[in-house]
């Protein structure tokens, strides 16, 4: 069957550039394509809360999803999450094939920068590399590379300047080869539960960290609040909404600092892990 395609060189040739382009899209193309605000109505009686028409925010409430049914799937291709698993509420249309590194705190920062890069905001994407040195993807494209020396990393020039986004997937396989969940714990400011908003993010301290995305809210007029809550794995897998109970994706929240969020997932997540991306 190869052989086939191979000696019909035109056709051989244009299933390799779909495949090259496949690999280098990080969002796959779902027709027709189902967002997070179209697929989840708020529970009667709620409202989504405002959010600023190019904030993180309204971003991922455009999070494009795969069609209902849909298994998630790791790095390597594999079944993650079974379809019908009662933990999952719907998966995000995102290309992980390859991308071993792209694990629960990696996944959220992909999704942050890739919202930023999108929405023409490339000279604020930076987060922290493990001892807290400002990791900003100016510096990369402008040849600058993270070197440890002593305690602490330093940013050297030892490459020419590219501003392509070949670079900028360079920049974000390096900040996650070097960088980790932790670094966002202690290097980013706590975020009082109570002023919880969508695009923050819940990040559980110690060596079996883990880190869960608010990836949207709504609010009724009594002032009770429910969350659509997402996370990325370990292994690597495609990033995922959660389920609070089967059929209902909408978790209630009463953010106190030593209460676990109510998740499905073993690992127990606590609100004292609330954090923020900068500019939000």
């Amino acid at each position: 069957m190869l052989s086939r395609f191979i000696s019909n060189k035109p056709l051989f040739i244009l299933l390799l550039m779909l495949h090259v382009l496949i690999a280098r899209n990080v969002f796959i193309t779902v027709e027709p394509v189902e967002t997070v605000e179209q697929r989840f109505a708020p529970p009667p009686g709620f409202k989504r809360l405002p959010v600023a028409d190019n904030s993180f925010a309204a971003w991922l409430r455009k999070l494009p999803l795969l069609p209902q049914g849909q298994p998630v799937r790791d790095y390597r291709n594999r079944i993650f999450k079974k379809t019908g698993d009662s933990t999952v509420a719907a998966v995000a249309a995102y290309n992980i094939r390859g991308r071993k590194l792209e694990q629960c705190m990696d996944i959220i920062v992909r999704l942050r920068a890739e919202y930023l890069w999108r929405s023409g905001q490339k000279a604020v994407i930076r987060f922290p590399l493990p001892e807290g040195t400002d990791f900003r993807w100016t510096d990369w494209a402008g040849g600058l590379r993270p070197v440890f020396r002593g305690a602490h990393f330093q940013l050297q020039k030892s490459a020419g300047a590219d501003s392509s986004y070949a670079a900028f997937e360079q920049y974000l396989n390096v900040l996650f080869e070097y960088s980790g969940t932790q670094a966002f714990y202690h290097y980013y400011p706590d975020i009082e539960p109570r002023r919880v908003q969508p695009g923050d993010f819940v990040v559980k301290k110690g060596k079996k960290g883990h880190a869960v995305l608010i990836v949207d809210m709504a609010a009724d007029s009594a002032g009770n609040t429910v969350a659509l809550i997402g996370q990325g794995d370990t292994p690597a897998c495609q990033f995922y909404l959660l389920n609070y109970q089967t059929g209902n994706p909408w978790f209630p929240l009463e953010p106190a600092e030593q209460k676990a969020l109510p998740l499905p997932i073993k690992k127990k997540m606590y609100w004292k892990g609330l954090r923020r991306f900068p500019g939000e």
